[in-house]
């Protein structure tokens, strides 16, 4: 059920945290707690770390995330009131803020997930994400190319500019796919941390989407030509966003060794029976 409407978020370039929200929904759930009123700020990484990125914290009514008690891992609650945050952005202007100092933690909930769930969730909701911004630029590139004439004929019945569409459907399909994968599994296997579960079509969604952005960027803005990239047409809204989807919640390169471990672990024998299994 959330599928459809985070990849509508990244198909709008909508500028407001709801994909956060529904995991911090989600991981309420998990823990069987009631969330306060307001806006949730998302915790992305263990508080012990540096650089703690809160998405729209500035904005935040109070903070949740998941931390290791030891024993296995809590779903922990803040308020914003202790917090102080160095306002940043992302290369698509969304709030990227960083945690300045310890929270005071209000509530701390026992709960069966992986201490790093965040992170795992946060990167199924950006390949979603990643997949309605690039079925919004395949969309633009269609709709300009049937417009624009040039020397008496539309972009469109140029071969190169229809190899270029071709190209750029492809990828969005595929990206849409694995995306839409990586949710059912979810739903249908957990992601719990052993055995046989969504982590495998999370990484697999993540890389594919973190890869498939430079191909959907480039496409697009060559359809598009030096218009592309003016402030008063849409594309750039997006394509931005899609450079800064593609690093958070982990890159190509970071998915791409968690599968490539996987595929030496199984070896060639084993490696088909876990990809379709």
């Amino acid at each position: 059920d959330a599928f459809p409407i985070i990849r509508a978020c990244g198909r709008y370039a909508v500028p407001l945290p709801v994909p956060e929200s529904i995991v911090a929904m989600w991981l309420a759930r998990q823990a069987r707690c009631t969330l306060p009123d307001g806006v949730p700020g998302l915790i992305t990484k263990p508080l012990t770390d540096d650089d703690v990125s809160i998405p729209w914290g500035r904005h935040a009514d109070y903070l949740i995330g998941v931390a290791d008690s030891g024993a296995g891992a809590e779903v922990i609650v803040a308020s914003t009131g202790t917090a102080s945050f160095h306002e940043a952005h992302n290369l698509g202007l969304d709030p990227r803020d960083v945690l300045k100092k310890t929270l005071t933690v209000d509530a701390r909930y026992a709960v069966d997930v992986p201490p790093d769930v965040v992170h795992w969730l946060g990167a199924m909701c950006r390949a979603a994400q990643i997949a309605g911004a690039g079925a919004a630029c395949l969309e633009l590139a269609v709709n300009y190319a049937c417009e624009r004439e040039q020397f008496g004929r539309t972009l469109s019945r140029y071969q190169a500019i229809q190899h270029h569409l071709a190209d750029l459907a492809g990828t969005m399909a595929s990206v849409d796919a694995i995306a839409i994968a990586a949710f059912e599994a979810v739903d249908r296997t957990g992601i719990a941390a052993t055995g046989r579960n969504a982590r495998f079509e999370i990484a697999a969604a993540k890389c594919r989407a973190s890869e498939a952005v430079e191909k959907l960027t480039k496409l697009s803005h060559q359809v598009h030509g030096a218009i592309g990239f003016t402030y008063e047409y849409g594309l750039h809204f997006l394509t931005r966003k899609l450079w800064a989807w593609r690093a958070e919640f982990g890159g190509a390169g970071e998915w791409g060794e968690y599968l490539g471990r996987i595929a030496c672990e199984d070896g060639g024998e084993k490696i088909w029976s876990t990809i379709t299994g």
